[in-house]
């Protein structure tokens, strides 16, 4: 399993750093957890559009999902683009669809359209995703992403809570977007990632929002994750980045 980041900056993109994305691989699925703005370029670098299986939504704030616009505009403009399935939270379709365009259903004719809930399950390839519904200031969705060599955790924005511990459980990686350093309402601080990790049993903990950037949940804390030096974590875990991404 390969996890690249494609961005990690909230809640805007900077010169050199797009918003969340993160594409999970394992052999020949490619999924994309989070297209905030900026992630569409990056994307790129690694892959031509119509070769990602499906994208994940955790909720609709702009640094999120912002890209999806940028998507639509590739398929509209792109002969025999294929219809990806985008799993997001409920009305995510109908918010994008009033983006776009004053009549409705647009969306539908550009990807398969999904609608997540608590414990919502699809395999896609070699990868299953789960989710869990998480605390936040709109409705969230964190998600569990198994394969055969690894087990991946992925928060979006969330506070702690249940849900969250239940994602990370056992987890090779839990990715928590924790870019605070004190607790604050809808979102996870630094220490409370790494606390949601050990409590849940995680072997690493990866926070790129905080610029810490791999964690273990056992022995000391240490930086071990260099841009230009992917490193392994956990049991099959790849971690790689977008070489534009200075973090």
């Amino acid at each position: 399993m390969v996890l690249i980041v494609l961005g990690c900056v909230t809640p805007l993109p900077s010169p050199r750093q797009p918003c969340s994305g993160y594409l999970v691989s394992e052999g020949d699925t490619y999924v994309i957890l989070d297209y905030g703005s900026g992630t569409f370029a990056t994307l790129q670098t690694y892959l031509a559009p119509g070769e990602v299986t499906a994208l994940w939504i955790s909720h609709m704030h702009p640094d999120h999902f912002a890209d999806l616009l940028a998507w639509s505009n590739w398929a509209l403009n792109t002969e025999n683009a294929r219809r990806i399935p985008v799993y997001g939270p409920p009305g995510w379709a109908r918010r994008l669809d009033q983006m776009l365009t004053d009549d409705s259903g647009l969306v539908d004719g550009i990807f398969e359209v999904h609608e997540l809930h608590d414990h919502h399950t699809v395999v896609h390839g070699s990868l299953t995703l789960a989710a869990r519904a998480v605390e936040h200031s709109v409705p969230g969705f964190g998600v569990r992403v198994e394969g055969p060599t690894a087990r991946l955790a992925y928060s979006g924005d969330a506070e702690p809570c249940p849900a969250l511990t239940d994602l990370a459980r056992d987890a090779d990686l839990f990715v928590c977007e924790a870019g605070t350093t004190s607790p604050s309402r809808y979102h996870t601080a630094l220490e409370q990632a790494v606390h949601t990790a050990i409590t849940a049993g995680a072997k690493h903990c990866c926070s790129p929002t905080s610029h810490q950037h791999w964690i273990p949940t056992r022995g000391p804390p240490r930086r071990a994750w260099r841009p230009q030096a992917p490193s392994r974590a956990g049991s099959g875990v790849r971690i790689s980045e977008a070489d534009r991404i200075g973090l």
